[in-house]
């Protein structure tokens, strides 16, 4: 799969390479406490990369490296669990005090997108911490309902008719 080009943003599929940059993302305290646990050896996190991209040759799954319009990388997002119906989107992660947190939104766009258009999934499944307030404040802006919820964390469903409706209000900023 070639990367994904969209609003000056490039997203390239994750390589082994890229295991520093991901354990840099995931560790740093001010992102960590919003996400899953994650082993700074830099070998699991090769094997965990090598085993994903069995996945993603299968097309069952896609890890995307987030870069700007200077060429720097600064965000991971992911895409899994896919069912027939329905797939979830995850392990969306930015640099702390990256200087263009529009490009962080645009990211979230161009994810969404291709899970609606390019794969032709009518919802998408995700989940965020109830202490992440400012992502679920900025993801309630679409629309998703909430599908359950539990002392960690809301799970939600967002339909493509929500997203395309609502991505609208976004692209104005681009």
């Amino acid at each position: 799969m070639e990367a994904i080009h969209n609003y000056n943003i490039k997203l390239r599929l994750v390589e082994e390479t890229d295991a520093d940059f991901i354990i840099q993302l995931r560790t740093d305290t001010s992102k960590a406490k919003f996400i899953s646990p994650t082993d700074i050896d830099i070998d699991k996190q090769k094997d965990w990369i090598r085993k994903y991209k069995q996945r993603e040759k299968s097309k069952d799954e896609y890890y995307f490296i987030a870069i700007d319009e200077k060429g720097e990388e600064f965000a991971t997002y992911r895409i899994y669990n896919k069912t027939s119906d329905s797939i979830e989107i995850g392990s969306f992660v930015s640099k702390p005090f990256y200087n263009i947190p529009i490009n962080v939104i645009k990211v979230d766009i161009i994810l969404k997108e291709f899970v609606f258009v390019a794969l032709g999934y009518n919802q998408l499944n995700f989940e965020v911490r109830k202490e992440n307030k400012s992502v679920i404040s900025y993801h309630k802006k679409f629309h998703p309902y909430l599908k359950s919820e539990d002392d960690l964390n809301f799970y939600f469903v967002l339909t493509k008719e929500n997203f395309l409706v609502n991505k609208r209000k976004f692209e104005k900023l681009f």
